[in-house]
């Protein structure tokens, strides 16, 4: 397969139609596709009905004197009748018959005679037709042949003959006088390079018979420069896994280390000098840390032995640059590397870790070395490897981290220290393997010095792993908070430690009635200004009131008020998702105050930029889609909580449930049946916490009242409600379970219990006070309300849902209104058409966006029927209400 090489064949078929005779040299490094190039040439030569005499030269054949020669000349001459290849071997070319018949004696070189012999001979072949030859790895041919071919090329301008010779740059044989002779007489020089990245897809598009995906034909050329020996190995190993050139496969296939590409460059190395293969390991075990007093240390050579070694190895087309070498691909520098006897391997890993560490390069250079080590070796190689874990942090890196400290942790002896490290390996765990980060948080608090240290264990713990982990938690924590005492007894440092330890504490007894009094009675002792400048206050805080949110203790306005004073001391740092900072978050949409939190959430994820793990980037997607619910975008906010949901994974079980439940209300919204159903399917590790279980009866509960069970569905709504009473959650902006149970109970004919539930919601939304809850309690109310008095409720609810973010219960709403007006009333035709422009204006699903639909023709029957919105016939289609009318 022959790319990106058309500016070389125009060449060659110039030289080819000028009917004069030229030496096209081909040179190039290894893997660039010289005799792919001869091959196009030869079916160029092929095409302009030129005499095609080709021969690939082989180091096992050069003791054969004109061995190169006669797989050049013999082919044509055993083709050709006997009256021409009598006509081409008369006179002059008589003696080149005999010493390709007979040989040259052992030792001999050609005469004179045999020379011009050989070249009679093919201007005899080329008086028939022009004559295209090519003589791939010309380094490696006999010397016999290569005399004769330096005595051709000085007499090919008068002949119609064509020699293209190809030469591997680097080999040794390549700057012998021969063939230096014969490429100095060149009269054009062709050097492909590597491919670019259109013609990788397209290699690959061809070696797999369908087009590649961009990021899989990216990661390749990457991976390989567009060097197409490279690139072919890599496809090749690449194939037998599995591996279709798919987006999902881009990292694995730029991870494969093709063992022939491996065996290749190992092939091509051996027959280098012992100093030449010792520099190439150096540099390949050396990476990037490459510095010529590094290399003659770990390579055994002086400079003079060091330059030398470097320019053949750059000649050979691995290495790029003198002072500061590296391999030209990761594919080559780990082939080298894996090349390396392990005995040899692991002396000069340790020999470099030595140097870099003394050179006082960066810890993270010093610890790639460290990695490799099974044994203690140095007795500073733990501090290094705990700062190169720091390093790994700051850079967003947190897995490479654990994996130094990991390593650390092999060397380790006294308890205190070892507890030490444990803490480290669990705050980098966090952000990927939450459950081992609590399980080593808990090894680590045994082996810690004195309740200080305890402490400073604990609170490492990230709060959003508490429902999902089969450990001990809180007990942990109590035990932590009580053997430091209480904050209001400490100070400094340990009075910090001891506000972080009792937010945890209180975060984690959220579901317990008792213990959210108390923190609502702890919020409310902290006065009307609680103080917010440190982490620790901020960190108290948002259990605090996550606390009262729950239990609607307190009214909205007070708690958004606390709650945006925390935002604003609060960094902008992807980390708060591992503290308790999610409750603050919860509260401001809850509140219906998500205008600052959403500045705040936007400047989190900018300044997180490339340093965001999957875990930290689901979360704040799962936040980003909290706010874009509470504003009514329901399309944006599936959106963003399908991707959260998707990025998390099962893996990360945590983060993975909370982007679950936020896509639960959205389905819910949006009537996204198949969704639902997708995500009752989900076996929750946390399913027992109270949220999660009231979020998935919900889910439940529209799944049955979709398939006509009204009886099972009410049920599952009824359970939610109690479920979240029986922990003293009482405000409605966690989850409408009374406006989903009302509406079925209307349905069901039962009037009184729906308005009971209805009046329930509208009371508890009333003392939380934030309009959108309040709004929509209203709207479902009016269902519930016979005569005028529903009008009046339902403007009422327009009137709450105007200074509300949700422009989607707005629309709901004014929809109610105007259809309960009608059309035929002026102030219904206006809330019908203020209800379109608020859809439009929020996405929202189900409304068509033309000016042609805005008429109130275009009413009910456009619109998502959710669990709390009833279709427009008043009962369900599978089965009628048990007497009376429903509106």
């Amino acid at each position: 397969m022959l790319l990106d090489r058309d500016t070389e064949l125009d060449l060659t078929a110039a030289a080819l139609r000028s009917g004069r005779g030229a030496l096209v040299l081909v040179s190039g490094p290894l893997g660039v596709g010289k005799s792919a190039l001869l091959d196009g040439i030869s079916a160029l030569g092929a095409a302009q009905g030129a005499q095609h005499l080709r021969v690939s030269a082989a180091p096992m054949e050069r003791d054969f004197s004109l061995g190169a020669a006669r797989q050049l000349l013999e082919p044509a001459l055993r083709d050709a009748s006997p009256e021409t290849r009598e006509r081409w071997t008369s006179g002059a070319a008589g003696p080149a018959r005999c010493a390709l018949d007979a040989g040259l004696p052992g030792g001999v070189g050609p005469s004179e005679t045999v020379l011009g012999g050989l070249t009679v001979l093919l201007a005899n072949m080329a008086s028939d037709q022009p004559v295209l030859m090519l003589v791939d790895e010309l380094q490696w041919a006999d010397p016999a042949t290569l005399a004769w071919l330096r005595h051709l090329s000085g007499r090919l301008a008068d002949l119609p003959v064509v020699l293209v010779c190809a030469v591997r740059e680097g080999e040794t044989l390549t700057g012998h006088p021969a063939v230096q002779e014969i490429v100095g007489q060149a009269t054009h020089t062709l050097r492909p390079g590597n491919l670019a990245l259109q013609d990788t897809h397209e290699l690959i598009r061809r070696y797999y018979g369908e087009a590649p995906d961009e990021a899989f034909a990216a990661a390749c050329h990457r991976a390989t420069g567009g060097n197409p020996l490279f690139l072919s190995c890599l496809l090749a190993d690449a194939a037998p896994q599995g591996l279709r050139p798919t987006a999902d496969n881009a990292e694995a296939v730029a991870a494969l280390r093709p063992a022939s590409l491996q065996h290749r460059l190992m092939r091509r190395l051996d027959a280098r000098s012992k100093q030449v293969r010792r520099v190439a390991r150096a540099v390949a075990v050396l990476g990037d840390a490459t510095h010529p007093q590094l290399l003659t240390r770990l390579a055994e050579v002086d400079s003079a032995g060091l330059d030398h070694a470097l320019r053949q190895l750059t000649d050979l087309g691995l290495t790029t640059g003198m002072r500061l070498p590296r391999f030209v691909h990761a594919l080559v520098q780990s082939a080298v590397a894996e090349g390396i006897p392990l005995e040899e391997r692991t002396v000069m890993h340790a020999l470099a870790a030595e140097s870099l560490h003394r050179a006082g390069l960066p810890p993270e250079q010093v610890a790639r070395h460290l990695m490799t080590l099974t044994t203690p070796t140095y007795t500073w190689a733990t501090e290094v490897l705990r700062a190169a874990a720091f390093a790994a942090q700051r850079r967003g890196a947190p897995e490479v981290a654990a994996g130094y400290l990991r390593r650390a942790l092999m060397d380790s002896s006294p308890d205190n220290y070892r507890a030490e490290l444990l803490i480290d390996l669990a705050t980098a765990e966090r952000s990927f393997a939450p459950y081992a980060s609590v399980r080593h948080i808990a090894q680590a608090v045994l082996l810690c010095d004195g309740p200080i240290q305890r402490a400073q264990a604990v609170v490492r713990l990230a709060p959003s792993a508490f429902a999902s982990t089969l450990l001990p938690v809180h007990e942990l924590l109590r035990e932590a908070a009580d053997a430091l005492g209480p904050g209001e007894r400490l100070q400094g440092s340990d009075r910090e430690l001891a506000l972080r330890l009792e937010a945890r504490v209180r975060q984690s007894t959220l579901p317990e009635p008792e213990q959210l009094a108390d923190s609502v009675a702890r919020l409310v002792g902290l006065g009307p200004e609680p103080r917010t400048e440190t982490v620790a206050e901020r960190e108290l805080l948002a259990p605090l009131l996550g606390a009262a949110t729950f239990s609607n203790a307190l009214p909205a306005h007070e708690v958004a008020r606390v709650a945006n004073r925390v935002l604003q001391h609060e960094p902008t740092v992807p980390a708060h998702v591992h503290t308790t900072m999610p409750l603050v978050v919860a509260s401001l949409v809850a509140a219906d105050s998500v205008d600052e939190l959403d500045s705040w959430l936007g400047a989190v994820q900018e300044n997180a930029a490339g340093r965001q793990t999957r875990v930290e980037r689901a979360m704040i997607g799962t936040e980003r889609a909290l706010v874009s619910l509470a504003r009514g975008r329901l399309t944006q906010a599936k959106e963003q909580a399908l991707a959260a949901f998707e990025l998390a994974g099962a893996k990360h079980e945590e983060v993975f449930t909370l982007s679950s439940m936020t896509l639960a209300a959205c389905a819910i919204l949006t009537g996204d049946h198949q969704l639902a159903d997708r995500l009752i399917a989900v076996k929750y590790r946390a399913e027992e916490d109270p949220y999660v279980w009231s979020g998935l009866a919900m889910l439940k509960g529209q799944s049955a009242a979709r398939k006509g069970d009204l009886d099972a569905a009410l049920g599952c709504f009824l359970d939610a409600g109690r479920r979240l009473e029986q922990c003293g959650w009482l405000n409605p902006a966690l989850l409408p379970w009374a406006s989903a149970a009302a509406f079925l109970h209307l349905y069901l004919g039962d009037h009184k219990q729906a308005r009971e539930l209805s009046a329930l919601e509208v009371e508890r939304a009333r003392a939380w006070g934030a309009p959108g809850p309040l709004g929509r309690a209203l709207r479902v109310h009016s269902h519930m309300v016979e005569g005028p008095g529903s009008v009046e409720v339902l403007r009422e609810a327009v009137d709450v849902l105007h200074v509300s973010a949700n422009r989607f219960e707005l629309c709901q709403a004014l929809l109610d209104l105007g259809e309960h007006l009608g059309p035929a009333d002026a102030r219904g035709r206006a809330a019908l058409r203020q209800a379109h422009a608020e859809a439009v204006g929020c996405d929202t699903p189900g409304w068509p966006a033309g000016r042609r639909n805005c008429s109130p023709a275009h009413r009910r029957t456009r619109r998502p029927h959710a669990v709390n919105s009833p279709p427009r016939s008043g009962r369900s289609p599978s089965r009628p209400p048990r007497g009376g009318r429903t509106r």
